[in-house]
């Protein structure tokens, strides 16, 4: 479940970035599916602040694609909502950083762990 301040806003953001759809759509909250059928949940939370989630909650979503092509393609689509956003390339592995609507970062990953299996965490993801 993912609180956002302007549902409209994020469901356009992650149907543009990530190909969802939307399954089930009600005033203040949706549900998105991603292509390999990964569910978003998301409600509009009027008196919403980014990073409001304390100690606990969602710090950042991550993706991985499957294809250096996809891994481009998305990475284009999502810079045209953050410009900002970066890759950052080391030892095989390509990471895309940037943030949604509502600033919740987001780091996309190619090749995946199934493709290119991980032997650590890396430093950025242990806190």
């Amino acid at each position: 479940m993912m609180h956002v301040s302007d549902l409209d806003r994020s469901v356009q953001f992650y149907r543009d970035v990530f190909s969802c759809t939307v399954e089930l759509r009600a005033e203040d909250s949706a549900l998105l599916l991603t292509p390999d059928g990964f569910q978003i949940y998301m409600h509009a939370k009027s008196a919403f602040h980014s990073g409001d989630a304390g100690a606990t909650g969602v710090l950042y979503i991550m993706w991985s694609t499957d294809s250096e092509d996809e891994f481009a393609q998305v990475a284009q689509r999502f810079r045209e909502h953050d410009p900002s956003a970066s890759v950052q390339t080391a030892d095989g592995l390509s990471l895309l950083d940037g943030c949604d609507p509502d600033g919740i970062r987001v780091v996309i990953a190619y090749p995946s762990p199934t493709q290119f299996p991980r032997e650590v965490i890396a430093a950025r993801f242990r806190g």
